[in-house]
């Protein structure tokens, strides 16, 4: 088992190094397409039309537009107006690094103060050349030291301050310098050279030797002696400056075609051909047709006016807008016709599975184009994988497996579905092909590739799946259920053990897990971060090494580990990371794949240290990771400097070695920058920091602007660095800074300050001395007082003890008098029933005693009314309910007497039985009257006690409460 497992290591290390060979013969640098970019009114906020362009030592462009100069630094467009407002057809850059324009009228350089404002300097007054009808100066060009503008009827040599004219009789339609000759086509006469030397012009070929055809372009060929010259209606000739003879090459348009040639150059070995309604032409040094350029249809416009090669890059100057075609661009689209699940590398051809089919290209001598790839019939439909396995391409195709060669197709048995093959380690040329339901043995023999029925024993689709650490043991992922452990027997006929793991066993969610393998570990990608397997306990427990350098509240979908580098696929983000720096992420490359990639499917081909291929919805794409190795000495500019002051706002000088200073109190102080000599549509980011204030550089950010807000007086440095997208790094670029400080600011004040702060000290010392003496005094003062207001507290506190004592006792007797009250009441109401009852008794028995007849009767019934009248209730009954009244009602009967001394004690008695609320009728036999009498006596009383109330009886309660004598 061992010398199977060793011998298969071996087999596959060998495919490792042929397939690396493999891709390293298939890559080429000339693999790469440009890409094209486009500037609208949206970007340069003028008119659409541009004539011609320049640039400058730092890189920052400028273009000629109906508008006047549009200047580009990268990352601002800027607008300089000719003086006449004309529009600028022509520019050119001095040997001095000086910019020149020329419009109707006009011309002129552009100059840059130190605050970085870009502005326009006519020289037609140092020129005298007021007087003179220029009109349009078509084109300006430099040689040597003079700088040349053409017009149509006469040439202006400008050197320095002096202007030499040379004039024609007829007009000068076209010019152009190659290897520093300035040539000019005069209408009617031919092509003349311009000597520099004595500023004079030389006829070198006749009119008739290019047929008198007006010439758009001068293009060098193989030598300085030779020309291309290529006219407005298509035709090329070659012409020999040493000999001066023309000769007719050929033509580029077809007879009949109606098009023409606007202008032309040459660029590594091609010519370049703009058009009025065919874009760009390509022809190679023969003069033909290049092969397999056809990226020029992505041009926006079809009319181009002037073409431009900067820094290796095409700037196209359209009839509308501007085109920028980056043949450095670090990612070139190869492939855009289907979505991309699958890539194989096999010597120079390149198979892509997609969800249409297999594709493949073949890599000529030159390089690999769109256009190169080819469909191969038979594999219509989703192929999920291609792979080369013991010397076959095998195709999991949504229709079955399939064996590739070259063109020919053949289906390995008839069963559908498969994702792809994996190798089983320790069987040698035995696979298992994952299905869509499952999995099926695949066995090579005899060179025969037969695929056995179903394994039983596991029915869910098995896209992701790997070999576990124990004997037979693989592992499947599901994007919805989990993971499962399945174990197969020894010939892989039957799986006889399924584990399924899901939240319940350490991971957070079944969801989105995939397993991977990294450094030897298998591992398990899910939304929560990196899991790995702990056979001792059973469960999945976060993976440390990895969870430390990768987002865990990522989704974390692909890690593929090539050599160094490993690749990761995090939120739908591609990124890598270097053993050497695992903490920074590169991922910014990428970017243009966001919302791209096919989820879960991911395809990443590292194709060594350099490059990567990678698949996605929208295609094949080439990333170049290092495309700024061979650009050097690239500057950071500070580009623009101000602060706001109030209502205020004023620009800096930037271009300066001093410090700038910065009024004190500034409301904003603002810093713009650029990086000029980046592609202008690879993203550029800064890092900056003001040094004085901010310790450590920011965090990258794409914003050319930076605010500062009440700077404090003091020196500073800003310092800005940048790099783009594709690894290119620009140098720092610096600006000292100088906050004033006001007078209270300064040094004598803060001397003063200090003296000020010691001297308060001082006095501070003195004063709390003397407050501690003073409050040594109080606080004596206020023990003594506080002693006083103890012993003060404590009376009031006995006070307050005997006053809750007095009110306990008077709720008491409150009581008390309430139940007094209760039994004066009783009794009374028990004195008006008995008087009643004895009444009613003595009345019946009187009655009784009229009905008697015999005289005994009688005589004995007196008797009876004898005794009940001796016990009637009389004085001593009354006098006991005076004394319990009094008890109750202290001082009520007083309180009369003082109103009128001649009350008698039956109109007393009257006075207390109504204060008790008695009525009349109850009165009456308590005072032994009729109730008429009560009313008379009640009357008789009011009219003694000269009481005015509407209620006596509510007169007597308030008499109650009055104080006593």
């Amino acid at each position: 088992m061992r010398i199977c497992i060793n011998t298969f290591i071996v087999f596959l290390f060998l495919i490792g190094i042929n397939n690396a060979r493999s891709q390293a013969i298939f890559f080429d640098k000339n693999i790469q397409s440009p890409k094209i970019s486009h500037f609208s009114r949206n970007d340069f906020k003028s008119d659409a039309q541009f004539w011609d362009m320049t640039s400058d030592a730092e890189g920052v462009l400028y273009f000629g537009n109906n508008d006047g100069v549009i200047i580009f630094d990268g990352e601002f467009w800027k607008k300089v107006n000719l003086p006449n407002s004309s529009s600028v057809r022509s520019l050119c850059t001095g040997k001095n690094g000086t910019v020149y324009a020329g419009g109707f009228n006009e011309l002129g350089v552009i100059n840059k103060d130190s605050t970085g404002t870009y502005m326009y300097q006519s020289l037609t007054d140092r020129l005298n050349l007021d007087d003179r009808n220029l009109e349009n100066i078509w084109q300006a060009h430099a040689v040597g030291d003079l700088v040349v503008f053409r017009t149509f009827s006469e040439l202006i040599v400008f050197n320095k301050n002096a202007a030499t004219h040379l004039s024609t009789n007829s007009r000068f339609t076209h010019s152009g310098v190659v290897a520093e000759r300035l040539f000019i086509q005069e209408q009617g006469s031919g092509i003349m050279q311009f000597d520099p030397n004595v500023r004079k012009l030389e006829l070198v070929f006749k009119n008739e030797a290019f047929n008198g055809e007006e010439i758009t372009a001068f293009l060098p060929l193989e030598t300085d002696n030779n020309l291309l010259l290529i006219a407005k209606s298509g035709n090329l000739y070659k012409a020999d400056v040493f000999n001066k003879k023309v000769v007719f090459w050929k033509s580029i348009f077809n007879k009949g075609q109606r098009d023409q040639v606007i202008t032309a150059l040459k660029k590594n070995g091609q010519f370049f051909l703009g058009t009025l309604s065919s874009k760009i032409i390509v022809l190679d040094e023969t003069g033909s047709l290049a092969e397999k350029v056809n990226y020029f249809d992505n041009v926006f416009d079809s009319t181009v006016l002037n073409m431009f090669e900067h820094k290796g890059d095409l700037w196209v100057l359209l009839n509308n807008g501007l085109d920028f075609i980056d043949y450095n661009a670090p990612v070139t689209s190869l492939f855009d016709q289907a979505s991309i699940y699958d890539i194989l590398i096999r010597d120079t051809t390149i198979y892509l599975a997609t969800n249409r089919g297999v594709y493949r290209a073949e890599k000529s001598n030159q390089n690999i184009r769109k256009t190169d790839f080819k469909r191969i019939n038979g594999l219509e439909g989703p192929a999920w994988s291609i792979q080369e396995e013991s010397g076959s391409i095998i195709v999991s195709h949504d229709r079955g497996l399939f064996i590739l060669n070259d063109d020919q197709v053949e289906k390995i048995d008839k069963a559908n579905g498969f994702w792809k093959i994996i190798p089983i380690s320790d069987l040698e040329n035995r696979y298992l092909a994952t299905n869509y339901n499952g999995i099926y043995l695949l066995t090579k023999k005899d060179n025969n590739w037969q695929l056995s029925a179903k394994i039983e024993g596991f029915d869910e689709s098995t896209r992701d799946i790997a070999q576990a650490e124990e004997e037979n043991s693989f592992w499947v992922c599901h994007g919805y259920q989990g993971v499962y452990k399945i174990k197969f027997n020894a010939d892989y006929s039957r799986i006889y053990s399924v584990d399924h793991y899901t939240d319940k066993n350490g991971f957070s969610s079944p969801f989105n897990i995939n397993v991977r393998r990294w450094k030897g570990s298998t591992v398990f990608t899910t939304n929560t971060g990196v899991y790995t397997f702990n056979y001792a306990g059973n469960t999945f427990e976060p993976f440390t090494p990895l969870n430390k350098i990768l987002d865990s509240t990522l989704n974390t979908r692909q890690l593929i580990q090539k050599g160094e580098r490993t690749w990761v696929v995090q939120d739908d983000e591609v990124a890598y990371f270097d053993k050497s720096n695992p903490r920074d992420l590169h991922k910014n490359l990428f970017l243009n794949l966001k919302g791209n990639l096919n989820k879960g499917m991911e395809r990443i081909l590292p194709i060594d240290s350099a490059h990567v291929l990678i698949g996605a919805k929208t295609g094949l794409f080439l990333y170049d990771l290092m495309p700024g190795k061979a650009q050097k000495n690239i500057d950071t500019k500070i580009t623009e400097a101000y602060y706001l002051k109030g209502e205020v706002l004023k620009k800096l000088p930037i271009h300066t070695s001093d410090r700038i200073l910065v009024p004190n109190e500034t409301a904003i102080f603002s810093i713009s920058f650029a990086s000029p000599q980046m592609s202008p549509k690879t993203p550029i980011e800064y890092s900056y920091r003001l040094n004085n204030a901010e310790d450590k550089w920011s965090a990258w950010t794409l914003n050319p602007t930076k605010e500062y807000t009440r700077l404090v007086p003091g020196d500073y440095t800003f310092e800005v660095k940048s790099r783009n997208f594709a690894g290119v790094e620009g140098q720092k670029a610096a600006l000292k800074l100088y906050v004033p400080a006001l007078w209270y600011q300064t040094v004598t004040a803060i001397v003063c300050y200090i003296t000020l702060f010691f001297l308060c000290i001082l006095i501070t010392y003195t004063l709390v001395k003397k407050k501690i003496k003073t409050e040594r005094r109080k606080s004596k003062v206020e023990a003594y007082k506080s002693k006083k207001l103890l012993e003060l507290e404590i009376e009031q506190l006995k006070l307050m003890q005997d006053r809750e004592r007095i009110q306990r006792d008077k709720e008491m007797l409150e009581e008390d008098n309430i139940e007094k009250s209760k039994e004066l009441a009783n009794f009374t109401m028990l004195l008006v029933k008995k008087k009643d009852i004895f009444s009613d008794t003595y009345t019946n028995l009187k009655e009784f005693r009229k009905t008697l007849n015999t005289q005994p009767a009688k005589k004995r019934l007196n008797d009876v009314l004898s005794k009940l009248n001796q016990h009637r209730i009389g004085e001593e009954y009354m006098r006991v309910f005076d004394v319990n009244f009094e008890k109750v009602h202290k001082n009520f009967f007083k309180a009369l007497k003082d109103l009128d001394p001649n009350l008698s004690k039956r109109e007393l008695r009257l006075c207390a039985f109504v204060k008790m609320n008695l009525t009349n009728k109850e009165i009456a036999p308590l005072l032994n009257i009729s109730v008429r009498g009560v009313e008379t006596a009640r009357y008789r009383v009011r009219k003694k006690l000269d009481v005015h109330e509407t209620s006596f009886q509510e007169f007597l309660q308030n008499l109650s409460h009055a104080p006593a004598n």
